[in-house]
């Protein structure tokens, strides 16, 4: 059985973790019991690994490499979903300005890529209309953009590889995005935006239904779900954690928590985030932490995973529960 029909078996009987069907498998209702899917920036890596495990290279469940191509450098998101010709896919981001589909478990190969440009920050997949980016940032002779939301839409819903770009979105700082099955959900510096998608095939657009503009600048990171309340999702902004209800865009306080890149939470209530390091000296960059920092569901500090065991210091921007769970 390979990873993608395990995958498969895993998400048919409700199991969160993608991983959960493998043989050694820690009991449903103890900590760690899921997948995390991280992007390492060192070795430009997609790795999956099961939370509670020692991140040893014998505990590596999958991983990708982007290709050694500038426009891949710095991969920052990460994502798996499912399609009907492929099965799970990964969806993959990097700050060099490329985005792609990876077909996971099987060839791995790239089924699609494209080059929005503008330091891509995520990409979601919405079935049947095709992909979405949020890039922060772009800056050129031709173009003065400080971020936006482009649309690629497919001629044959079940090929990626016909995927084009049919729609582009002014976003400051466009950062997060999630798809949670009916609506798209945006955020960026100042803005948390609420989409519909109309359309399908390459008449898909994205049509605004909400919107909430702080008045200060709200520095939006990153969206994920909260997979203890199916209303809620996750983001991180203004030094703090926060859930917002998808019905309305009401956000509450989680906990304070300065340079958060990404922050998810098991159905258990266990969490774990990625913070930016401290910098100390002037040209250092401060983007990413060598460790993924878990947490019990009081939200005090429980263990942490890094690459020790590789021999090398890893470079973490985010990391999520693995799983093709929208809601």
């Amino acid at each position: 059985m390979n990873r993608r029909t395990l995958l498969k078996s895993a998400a048919a009987i409700g199991v969160g973790a993608p991983l959960a069907a493998l043989a050694g498998a820690t009991p449903a209702h103890a900590a760690g019991n899921y997948d995390v899917l991280v992007t390492e920036q060192v070795k430009n890596k997609i790795m999956l690994f099961r939370a509670i495990n020692l991140w040893r290279p014998e505990n590596l469940g999958w991983s990708w490499a982007a290709p050694a191509q500038s426009a891949w450098e710095r991969l920052n998101d990460a994502r798996f979903r499912e399609t009907d010709r492929f099965g799970w896919v990964c969806l993959v981001a990097a700050g060099g300005g490329k985005v792609g589909i990876v077909n996971f478990g099987d060839d791995d190969a790239l089924l699609w890529s494209a080059s929005p440009g503008g330091n891509p920050h995520a990409v979601e997949y919405i079935r049947s209309h095709g992909v979405v980016v949020a890039a922060s940032s772009q800056k050129s002779s031709e173009v003065d953009y400080d971020g936006f939301l482009t649309v690629y839409a497919p001629t044959d819903a079940d090929a990626p590889a016909t995927l084009a770009q049919v729609q582009q979105i002014t976003f400051t700082g466009a950062h997060g995005l999630w798809w949670d099955g009916s609506y798209l959900y945006a955020l960026g510096s100042w803005t948390l935006a609420k989409y519909r998608v109309t359309g399908s095939l390459r008449s898909a657009r994205l049509e605004l239904v909400q919107k909430h503009v702080w008045n200060e600048v709200f520095y939006g990171h990153s969206l994920d779900m909260d997979f203890t309340d199916t209303n809620n999702l996750l983001l991180n902004g203004a030094g703090a954690l926060w859930t917002v209800d998808k019905r309305n865009l009401a956000l509450t306080a989680v906990r304070p928590a300065a340079g958060v890149k990404s922050f998810s939470r098991a159905a258990d209530g266990e969490s774990f985030w990625v913070q930016a390091r401290d910098v100390t000296h002037p040209g250092e960059e401060g983007w990413w932490n060598e460790y993924v920092q878990f947490f019990d569901a009081a939200g005090a500090p429980t263990y942490r995973r890094g690459l020790d065991y590789y021999g090398y210091e890893g470079r973490f921007y985010r990391a999520r529960i693995a799983s093709t769970r929208l809601t």
